[in-house]
Parts: structure tokens; sequence; C-alpha cells
């Protein structure tokens, strides 16, 4: 006897990002995990593929879909996942956009003269720094000093140096920024 069969086309898969959340805010360098539900109606899930701006985050085959980001840059990022089901078929899920915010602040302390060094007053003076960046693809540009509070003068290349002479007898506060 006769059995009856359909023959249908393969139907896509089902994504979407759920975590983090469209809109979210993340640290620079914040460890995060980028999380995606994924489903097909005529068969399997075979692998997520997850995005961060077209750059590929990494790949999961197994339920929860999941892959791991630490963005090293603040910005706005598009967050997408791509579900590939057991016969090839694939979709992509819609945008997640997401805010990199934060980062460290450069560090600098001044390195002359010593803390608590006498100096001469009327005496040309030597001000020195050290500085560093401490947030990825930072660089230093700049390093002013100021002597309670007013301006020495600024350098933009390392070592970062202003030359002073005190016109007062007193105690001062040397610092750059």
């Amino acid at each position: 006897s006769a059995v009856a069969v359909t023959v249908g086309a393969n139907q896509l898969p089902t994504v979407s990002v759920t975590a983090p959340a469209n809109a979210a805010t993340v640290g620079v360098g914040s460890a995060n995990t980028v999380t995606a539900t994924a489903a097909d109606t005529d068969g399997s899930i075979a692998s997520v593929q997850f995005f961060a701006n077209g750059v590929t985050l990494g790949t999961d085959t197994t339920s929860p879909f999941t892959a791991s980001w630490t963005p090293t840059i603040a910005g706005t990022y598009a967050l997408t996942a791509v579900a590939t089901d057991n016969l090839g078929a694939t979709a992509t899920s819609t945008t997640n956009t997401v805010t990199v915010a934060g980062g460290s602040a450069p560090t600098v302390s001044v390195t002359a003269p010593a803390n608590g060094s006498a100096l001469a007053v009327n005496t040309v003076n030597n001000v020195t720094a050290t500085a560093s960046a401490t947030l990825a693809g930072a660089t230093i540009t700049r390093v002013e000093f100021f002597a309670n509070g007013v301006s020495l003068g600024a350098d933009t290349t390392f070592p970062y140096a202003a030359t002073w002479t005190p016109t007062a007898l007193g105690t001062y506060a040397i610092t750059a920024l």
C-alpha cells in the first residue's frame, strides 16, 4: 500500500541575542557573556556564531549558546548572532546595540624635584614627571605641570618636563596632569 509524504523546504532557524540586553552599557575591560536563544522548527541547531561589530567573538554548538566578550575600547557595538541548523540554513538575529563605557584614566607622577626638596628662590629648577596610559590603545599626548595650581607649562614628548623658577619663599605643591 502507498504511504503519503510531504516534502517541504527547510525552514530557517530563529535566533536572538538575549544578553547583554539592547541599549545596555558595559565597562571597558569587563568580561561579558553574550547569550543567544536559537530554535529550528524542522530540525536542530548545529551552531550559533557571535559577532561584535562584525568581528567574530566565537561559536557555540550547545544550548545555552554563549560567547565571551571583553571589550577593550569604549564606543557603541552592534552585537549579533547567526544560527545554523542541521541542514545548513542560517538566520541572523536582530542587533543589540551596546555601549561600552569607561576605561582607566592615564597615570602620572612627579619624579623631580623629590618630595620634601629644598629649592632656592630665583633659581631655575627642572620639574619632570613620568606618565603612562592605562587604557588599551591610548597614548599620552600632553603632561602639564603646576606649582600651587599655577601652570608651569606643558610637554608633549617623553620624558615630560618643564622648568620652574620660584620667585617667592614658601611651600609649593608641584603636580602634573
